[in-house]
Order: structure tokens, then sequence, then C-alpha cells
């Protein structure tokens, strides 16, 4: 467990100085200007632009303060929010950081890029075994290498090492590095104050609030110290899965004599975790958001230094299940838990400040935004700037999670068939390659609990028409990532590999 060790004390030595919300001033350099420009700095507009682009890394929309969540849990991301727009039903194309994040590079859905888990033997393999993960189109041209082709120093800095240059999702970028978030955000920070006259793009992926959870200094999480510092204290069903190096719990672990670790146990029926100790998982959960952003508060304190009128993004690639649906943990299945994400998009000059967007978007629409917010590109059909203007957007939205080989011999059940979203409007479809058919009207139930497809069997049919032929896979070009022993430790730690 040495580098789960690393991970705790790296993070506490940034927050340790942190000791209550109200201490923490969120930043960002547009904030307080007028949306309203002089036509002299409208025209310079056309000049290139800086882009900032971050991923919070299993982030859930519903638990951001900007997006309703009662407790102060994301005020960095409340100021950007108040500096521009903030897009309040957005859906991720898949439910896990590999598709996702090769979506946003790309702007394709899975079924299209090819990034996506596959029971097919042709798929990478962790050393020795099987586990398939299925490598991005070779063909398609990336959003750094789009910027790069613009003149733009292009810049990937990640904690999650699914964005490890080896594996191909960083094709274009200049730099690629992955690093332990604080080690991430110092490099941030570095690179920012790098000269350059180069206008850069710079991509960065925080990974703090994944599982496993520990306790950071939000005073929601801070309350669980004692009782998660001492076994004694500790909720019985808690005390095989106490992190050892500090307060919090990890899931992932499997404890001396189980087979399996805890989310799994969660989702099979051997462990359970009483309704009065829920708020736990949530404060702990909501407690790494709240790290997150605060990591996000650091970094953009040296952005708007130097480039106040640079473009920043801010979404996530995935949420996370907390006991939903009977779930927990994240991918392998498409409901709103895991696919509905934040995206607030600020762009002083170009886009309105303190604007709030209903019309359903996809979080890969960001990247034809920040090429069209940049002028580095003028096809852009999927560009929210349009969204921005009043226009909706015609088109349906989908997710996709593929089965896994693994979770498939392990758990069986649902996790042996894909799953599938396809929503027009309010309705939304979620089907399975098994012949599931879920019907949902996210506008009265957007947790998804409510199934409408026996009172609405027209709708349900009329979806399912046009859903079953929306997710066509691309069979084209693609290379194997290199998975070196060093990156399965890694993703072992994360609980992407047994």
């Amino acid at each position: 467990m040495r580098m789960l060790k690393f991970r705790s004390r790296s993070v506490r030595m940034i927050v340790q100085q942190w000791l209550a919300i109200v201490l923490f001033v969120p930043v960002f350099g547009g904030c307080d200007r007028d949306a309203e420009r002089s036509s002299e700095q409208d025209d310079s507009s056309e000049q290139p632009v800086d882009v900032l682009v971050v991923v919070l890394d299993t982030v859930r929309a519903d638990k951001l303060s900007a997006y309703g969540y009662p407790r102060p849990s994301s005020p960095q991301v409340d100021a950007v929010a108040a500096a521009g727009v903030v897009f309040e039903d957005v859906t991720a194309p898949s439910s896990w950081t590999w598709p996702s994040h090769a979506s946003l590079f790309t702007g394709l859905g899975p079924w299209e890029h090819g990034a996506h888990a596959s029971a097919k033997q042709s798929a990478v393999g962790e050393v020795g075994d099987h586990w398939g993960l299925q490598a991005l189109r070779t063909d398609v041209p990336t959003l750094a290498e789009k910027f790069a082709g613009a003149g733009y120093r292009t810049v990937s800095l990640a904690a999650n090492h699914f964005l490890d240059p080896k594996l191909g999702l960083t094709r274009g970028f200049e730099v690629a590095e992955t690093h332990r978030d604080l080690a991430l955000s110092k490099r941030v920070v570095e690179l920012i104050d790098e000269p350059d006259e180069r206008p850069l793009f710079l991509f960065v992926n925080i990974m703090i609030a994944h599982h496993p959870w520990e306790v950071y200094p939000a005073p929601w999480s801070m309350a669980h110290k004692g009782t998660l510092s001492d076994r004694e204290r500790a909720p019985e069903w808690a005390r095989k899965f106490l992190l050892k190096e500090a307060p919090g719990l990890d899931f992932y672990q499997i404890p001396e004599g189980d087979s399996s670790g805890g989310f799994r146990q969660l989702m099979k029926g051997e462990l359970t975790i009483p309704e009065s100790d829920m708020h736990m998982v949530d404060d702990l959960y909501t407690g790494g958001i709240t790290a997150a952003d605060y990591l996000l508060n650091r970094m953009l304190t040296a952005w708007t230094k130097t480039r106040p009128n640079g473009v920043v993004a801010v979404t996530s690639d995935h949420g996370e299940y907390l006991g939903e649906h009977g779930l927990w943990d994240h991918g392998k299945t498409v409901f709103s838990q895991v696919v509905q994400v934040p995206l607030v998009v600020a762009a002083p000059g170009r886009l309105p400040a303190s604007t709030r967007i209903q019309t359903p978007v996809s979080m890969h629409d960001l990247h034809d935004t920040v090429l069209d917010l940049a002028n580095v590109q003028t096809d852009t059909p999927r560009s929210l700037m349009a969204v921005v203007s009043g226009e909706s957007t015609p088109r349906p939205i989908q997710a996709k999670a593929w089965a896994s080989p693994r979770w498939s011999a392990s758990m069986g059940g649902r996790f042996e068939h894909d799953w599938s979203l396809y929503r027009e409007g309010d309705m939304a479809l979620v089907f399975s390659s098994g012949g599931d058919r879920l019907l949902f009207d996210v506008s009265k139930d957007p947790a998804m609990t409510t199934d409408r497809s026996d009172a609405l069997p027209g709708v349900l049919a009329e979806l399912w028409s046009r859903a079953e032929t929306a997710f066509p896979e691309q069979q084209t070009e693609s290379s194997s990532p290199n998975m070196s022993a060093e990156l399965v430790n890694e993703l072992q730690m994360l609980g992407y590999l047994d």
C-alpha cells in the first residue's frame, strides 16, 4: 500500500493549513468584469486565446454547490460559474475515465472513437491476462493535435494514470505527464509561469474525489476523523475497509479472508451499510470534491494572474454511485448518478457572466466549444455557443457503458450486458444488450428511480425505434496501449484491475 500512503500524506500536506471552508477564498480573473466589451476588446477576441480545461475526476453534478448541493462543496467552481456559463443538464458519454476522456479529446461518442471496455480478446490486457481495454482510433484527430496545428503549446497534466501518454489518449500533447495530486498542483502552477510566446492549451485532471475516500478538511468530512481513525470506534461494517495511513475508507481493498472488495460485497449483498450511516458516505465523498475544488483554486490563482482573459472550462468525466440502484463505484451502467456531470465555462468577452443554461447537452460538446471560443476551428457543429445564444439542440443525448469481462465473470447479472442511454427532451431510455428497457421522465425524476415504460408504452416504442440503431460501432484503425507493470499497479490501486 506504499502508493496509497504517499497519496494520503501528500494531500494532507496541501490542506493541513485549510482549517475551515470560510478561509478558502475562490478566485477568477474575469468574475467581476462586465460581460459586454468595447469594440476594441471585441477585435482582440480574434487573437489566439489561452485555454484551460479541467476535469474533476469522478465528480457528479448534484454534489456541487454550484448545482444546488446544500453544503459549500465547490466554492471555486461557484466562482467560475459566476464568471461564465453553467450548463445545468450535462451528460457524459460514458461512466468511466477511459471512454469519457477519449470523447472529450475527439468530440465523438465512445462507439465512434473506439476507446472503451471490450470483451474482444484483441483488446489490450493486463500482464498475463485479459481485462478488455480497447484503444482510441488512430485515424481520429484529437483536440491537442488541433490546437498544436494552430500554433499552441499543448500540455496535459493528470493525476489519473489512464492519461499516461503510453496509453494513447494524450496524442498531440507536446507535454503529457502524470503526477499525484500534490505534485500535480505544483506542476500546473510552475508550467503556467513558464515563459513561452505561444498561446497555451492546458488540460488538467484532478483526481482527489475518486475513491478511496479520505477524511479531508471540509467540516462535514472532518466530523468522521475520530471514528475512522480507530478500529474500535468505527462502525462494524467499516472496520475491514479503514485506510491504513489516514482516516478514511477504501472499498477497493480485499480484506484478508474475503474474496472481493467492499464495493463488490455491497452489490452482492454481502455487506450492508445501515441507512443511519449513509450520511458518512456522502460526507466523505463530498469532502473529496471540496479538496479537488481547493486544488482548482490553487491552479486558477496562478492562471488568472497571467491569463485573466483566457478560457476556463471545468467539467467531469463521470460521477459515482453511492448505493443508488443497488450500485456503487462507477462504470458498467449509465444511470444519472454516473453520467450527470458538471460543466461550467468562463470566457471573458466571449461568454456572458452568471448565465445558466437548462438545455440538455453532452459533456463532449466541450470539444467543439473550446475550438470555437479560441477561433482554432470554424467547423464546430457541436459548439455550445449556439446553445448559449438560445438555440436548441436537435440531436439526442447518448451514453454507453460496455460489459466488463472481469465483472461479468465475478458478478454476473446486469454486469454481463452493455448498457446504453438514449434521451430526447425529458424522456430517457436506458436499455441493455440483455433486453432490459427502462423509461424515465428526468424532468420529474432526475435520479431515475421510477420506470415509466409500462405507463408510457407508446413513448417507449418511439424512442426504441431510434435508439436501437443509434450506437453503431466504428471498426477502424487503432493501436494497442502499452501496459507496463507499473501502470497496471497504479490502475489496481484505483480499483480498475483486480
